[in-house]
């Protein structure tokens, strides 16, 4: 009978599927993940103003998104990018951060930028919040001459990014 005797553990491994689908157990289907992907600025939103993840399969799928090395990385150049638009003469044709909101708030933008470069756990809240600093051009990056509102939500991204 194999599994017992001298010599066994070399020729029979149990199977434990439970240990081989684990990932797959709790990783978004496909569907899932592609419907999350088309609603993810409402999703952001929900997901910034506190929703938690696991109330619902679109908001897991676009946390996990979210948290995604790739993810944090290309957050992490665009923030970069926001803060050398700010150094950008003016156009009449797209929005461009406001420039003294991005001197103002350099230093914290660049390091939120480290941050999800480092790797190690962030929540998806505090970078829901930074993608709306981004594309939400009616916000304070925008619109904040001063910087004040700027420096406002960077300050919940940091304090939200560590749960």
């Amino acid at each position: 009978m194999l599994g017992h005797g001298v010599g066994a553990a070399n020729t029979y491994s149990p199977a434990r599927p439970w240990l081989d689908c684990t990932q797959a157990l709790f990783e978004p289907r496909l569907l899932t993940r592609l419907r999350a992907r088309l609603r993810r600025l409402e999703l952001d939103h929900a997901l910034a103003e506190g929703a938690e993840p696991s109330d619902s399969p679109l908001l897991a799928a676009r946390a996990a998104q979210l948290v995604s090395p790739g993810a944090r990385h290309r957050l992490a150049t665009a923030l970069e990018r926001l803060v050398l638009t700010g150094d950008a003469p003016a156009s009449h044709w797209q929005v461009t951060p406001r420039p003294y909101a991005m001197d103002a708030n350099r230093q914290r933008l660049l390091d939120l930028s480290a941050t999800l470069r480092r790797g190690g756990l962030l929540y998806a809240r505090g970078i829901a919040i930074l993608e709306l600093v981004l594309i939400d051009g009616t916000g304070p990056a925008y619109t904040d001459a001063r910087g004040e509102g700027l420096a406002r939500q960077l300050k919940l991204a940091v304090a939200s990014l560590g749960g």
